[in-house]
C-alpha cells in the first residue's frame, strides 16, 4: 500500500512540474507587435495570429502602448513589407527591440508573414466575402537585393561585443563615439549594403579585423598594435542580416536622437 501511494505521490509530482514548465516555456516564447487600429477595428489580428501560434509555438501579444513592444505593424516608412491592401497600400513590420531572443522571435513570425503559408491567410482574410489584403509584389531584382542569409540574432550580438567601442549598434545611444556615425544612421545611406558587407576592407577596420577565411589584419608597413579582431565570412552575414532589420534612421533628427 505504502508503496503504491508513493508512486502515486511521485506521478502527481512530475505532472505538476511538467506543466509548471510548460506553462513557464509558454509564457516566455512571446512577442509582443503594436497593431495599427484599422486592423484591430476589422479583428485581422484575431484571424492570422492564431495560425501563426499553431504554426510556430510562438504567442504575439498585440500591444496598443506606444511605448513597450517588440515590433509595430502598419503603413510606415521603413520596415520589412509584409502585405498591402488592395488600394496599394503596404503594410511594413518595423523592428523595435534589440534583445537577441526577441528578435529571433521577431525574425520567425516576418518569415512566416511574407510565406506560402501566411500570404495565404492573410489573402484569406474577408469582410463579407470580400478580400481585404493581397501579398506585396516584389520584382526579382528587389528580391535579391533584400534576402540576407545571416542570423539576426547573432548579427546583433557580434555588433555589441565588436562595434560597440565606436558605433551605436542599438537603442543606446550613448555609446560609441561622438565622430563615428551610427549603425541607424548608415542603414539610411543608399550603398549601405556595400559599406556593410565590406567594412573590413578599409581604414582603419583595415588594420584590426581579421576575416578567418580570407584575410589577416595587419601588415609590415601598418603593423597591427592590439590583438585584432577575428570574425568569418558567416559572421559578416550575420551583421548584414541585422543591420537590414534595423529601422534607418531620420538624419532630419536630432545626433543624439540615437
Amino acid at each position: 500500500m505504502f508503496v503504491k501511494i508513493s508512486r502515486c505521490l511521485m506521478a502527481l509530482f512530475f505532472g505538476f512540474f511538467f506543466i509548471v514548465t510548460a506553462a513557464e516555456t509558454n509564457e516566455n516564447n512571446q512577442i509582443s507587435v503594436e497593431f495599427p487600429e484599422e486592423l484591430l477595428m476589422i479583428e485581422f489580428e484575431k484571424y492570422i495570429l492564431p495560425r501563426f501560434k499553431f504554426k510556430t509555438q510562438i504567442k504575439v501579444l498585440v500591444s496598443t502602448d506606444n511605448k513597450y513592444h517588440d515590433a509595430k505593424l502598419g503603413i510606415l516608412p521603413s520596415g520589412l513589407e509584409v502585405f498591402s491592401d488592395l488600394n496599394g497600400f503596404v503594410y511594413r513590420l518595423e523592428t523595435k527591440t534589440t534583445d537577441p531572443e526577441q528578435l529571433s522571435r521577431l525574425e520567425k513570425f516576418a518569415n512566416w508573414l511574407t510565406s506560402d503559408s501566411g500570404i495565404r491567410t492573410i489573402e484569406d482574410f474577408s469582410i463579407q466575402g470580400i478580400q481585404v489584403f493581397k501579398a506585396v509584389e516584389f520584382s526579382e531584382e528587389k528580391e535579391e537585393e533584400e534576402i540576407f542569409d545571416g542570423d539576426m540574432a547573432a548579427g546583433l550580438g557580434l555588433s555589441q561585443k565588436h562595434c560597440k567601442r565606436c558605433h551605436v549598434v542599438d537603442d543606446n545611444a550613448f555609446a560609441g563615439i561622438d565622430s563615428t556615425p551610427s549603425f541607424h544612421a548608415m542603414r539610411s545611406f543608399d550603398d549601405w549594403q556595400e559599406r556593410f558587407t565590406a567594412f573590413w576592407t578599409v581604414s582603419p577596420h583595415l588594420n584590426v579585423i581579421s576575416i578567418s577565411e580570407v584575410y589577416q589584419a595587419g601588415s609590415k608597413t601598418v603593423p597591427t598594435t592590439i590583438a585584432p579582431i577575428e570574425l568569418s565570412l558567416d559572421d559578416i552575414d550575420d551583421i548584414l542580416a541585422y543591420v537590414a532589420f534595423i529601422e534607418p534612421k531620420d538624419l532630419g533628427k536630432p545626433i543624439n536622437s540615437w
